[in-house]
């Protein structure tokens, strides 16, 4: 065990170099998609380019980390990552950038599904505690890399791709020196994708950890943009408004640390009904938070809860997954929950163009936690006995 875990926080620390090389070059996207050509509607393209490749390719990719080596695989993705990125420090047109982002999201869909199913694998025994380090890292890394990013545009807007090229390169390094042969896959598993996913999504009891989970990140699809919005209706300062979002996903990143062990000794389910009914009233509380404090206040208690149903849908399923399918299970179960980072904004979007107020999104963010209030109490079972105090 504490060998594993040792292992585990060495995959958080990948990971967390992984997560940071993709964000670093957020901040710049949208002043160089402009500068590069993109008129205003072609910019959301270049800045979502690279999530929606992972979405649609990780629910296929993860196959691979059933296949070959997980390390290997890691090394492939971040390879490319690397490639991707130095190439944006030549790109000169905006559509140049659109396909390198892409290319960046295929080297993040060729990973993901790999790390998930070392942590799976690691976790056996403990999940929430080892996908709590993977989960509290990508955490930090929100709150590292857009700073970083932002701070390195002062120099250049090419300079955090550049960054972005050799954090992937430290990626690669840190999995080719920190990856054990231990995490390898069965080399004579047979790639049988749909197979795999149909073998996966059989069972019922895996939609109901998908509402868990999508619950919390619909939320924060809408929260992530409108937050920020209502921020600027209210007259804060850019600096307050990151600081907003900063403190945020720091606090996420604590939360999905402690969240594991909590939830071993209270119990899952309940610690996931209290998380949801806390959710939903951050959603309320910003409706009607109208300065930087109370914005502060609500936000963080929104990602401190978010955290929770978040990480442990994720528990949850990776005990319910056949082992022999783990790759792909969670590689589908994860696209699909990242699904929700691209539809959510839309729907907020809409919400705020028919009724003109900024309480609709607000309250629509909140509106599938509440569903799942009921749908976990009536449907998910504990799946372990509580650990004694």
């Amino acid at each position: 065990m504490t060998s594993d875990l040792h292992r585990m926080y060495a995959i958080g620390l990948m990971a967390f170099i992984i997560f940071l090389s993709t964000l670093v070059s957020l901040p710049v996207l949208p002043r160089l998609s402009t500068e590069l050509g993109a008129k205003t509607y072609q910019i959301p393209i270049v800045v979502s380019a690279a999530l929606a490749t992972v979405v649609v390719a990780q629910f296929f990719a993860g196959a691979l980390a059933d296949r070959f080596s997980r390390k290997r695989l890691i090394l492939v993705g971040t390879a490319l990552g690397s490639v991707s990125s130095l190439l944006c420090l030549m790109a000169s047109d905006w559509v140049h950038l659109v396909v390198l982002r892409v290319l960046g999201g295929v080297a993040d869909a060729i990973s993901m599904p790999a790390l998930l199913a070392i942590t799976s694998t690691l976790g056996k025994d403990a999940p929430g505690r080892f996908f709590g380090i993977l989960r509290s890292s990508q955490g930090l890394s929100f709150v590292v890399g857009p700073a970083i990013g932002a701070a390195l545009s002062l120099a250049s807007l090419r300079a955090p791709f550049l960054i972005d090229g050799l954090l992937s390169l430290v990626a690669f390094c840190a999995a080719f020196y920190l990856i054990k042969g231990g995490e390898r896959a069965s080399s004579e598993h047979n790639l049988g994708v749909f197979r795999s996913l149909g073998a996966t999504f059989g069972n019922s009891r895996v939609f109901v950890y998908l509402l868990m989970g999508f619950a919390g990140l619909f939320a924060f699809g809408i929260f992530g943009v409108f937050v920020p919005t209502k921020g600027e209706i209210l007259g804060l300062d850019a600096w307050e408004i990151g600081l907003i979002l900063a403190t945020g996903s720091f606090a996420f990143s604590v939360s999905s640390y402690f969240t594991g062990v909590i939830s071993e000794k209270v119990g899952r389910k309940l610690w996931v009904l209290a998380s949801l009914g806390l959710l939903v009233l951050s959603g309320v509380g910003l409706v009607y938070a109208d300065s930087l404090s109370l914005l502060i206040g609500f936000y963080v208690l929104f990602c401190l809860t978010n955290a929770v149903p978040y990480l442990l849908s994720f528990v949850y399923a990776s005990e319910a997954f056949d082992t022999s399918y783990i790759g792909a299970a969670m590689g589908a179960f994860d696209s699909l929950m990242d699904l929700s980072l691209l539809i959510a904004p839309l729907l907020g979007v809409v919400a705020l163009g028919m009724t003109g107020e900024m309480a609709y999104p607000l309250l629509l963010a909140v509106l599938p936690a509440f569903f799942a209030l009921f749908v976990i109490f009536a449907f998910l079972r504990e799946s372990h006995a509580p650990k004694q105090m």
